[in-house]
């Protein structure tokens, strides 16, 4: 019954039992202070005893309660300004994509970067160890360096 003493200083005040146990309570009293009751179990909650609901003030509230609904009061503003903010952020950050999306189906494919004058040719010393001989990948591997340069250009 400790939670008799709660109604009224919320707005609702509720109470959770057991499907079990909320068969052996007397639900009446509860009734009769506004305090309302869930039940559950493994699988569902139900409202048996939908609360009173109980008009608040901060008039009302002793001053230790009233100050820290005032700094609640003072937080819910700056988050309310803050979510503001973030969807102004976001709302922006949409058309800036929208946007982008749009110059970028009408603007030409990217090309493929050919060179346009032909790679001197690899000249390969006649005094190197025999697998140098005939091996293509000399030339491939002697080109890489200099293909690198010209694309990074």
């Amino acid at each position: 019954m400790k939670v008799t003493a709660l109604a009224g200083k919320s707005n609702r005040t509720y109470l959770a039992l057991p499907k079990t146990a909320a068969s052996l309570t007397d639900a009446r009293l509860f009734q009769e202070r506004g305090i309302g009751l869930f039940t559950y179990d493994h699988r569902n909650v139900d409202e048996a005893l939908p609360a009173r609901y109980f008009e608040m003030t901060t008039a009302a509230l002793p001053q230790t309660d009233r100050k820290a609904a005032d700094q609640l009061e003072n937080e819910i503003r700056e988050l309310r300004a803050q979510v503001d903010t973030l969807e102004r952020t976001v709302q922006s950050l949409s058309e800036e994509l929208m946007s982008l999306k749009r110059m970028g189906s009408h603007s030409e494919p990217v090309k493929p970067y050919l060179p346009t004058r032909a790679l001197p040719a690899v000249t390969i010393a006649d005094n190197l160890p025999t697998f140098f001989a005939g091996n293509p990948w000399v030339e491939v591997l002697s080109r890489r360096g200099r293909e690198e340069a010209r694309i990074a250009r």
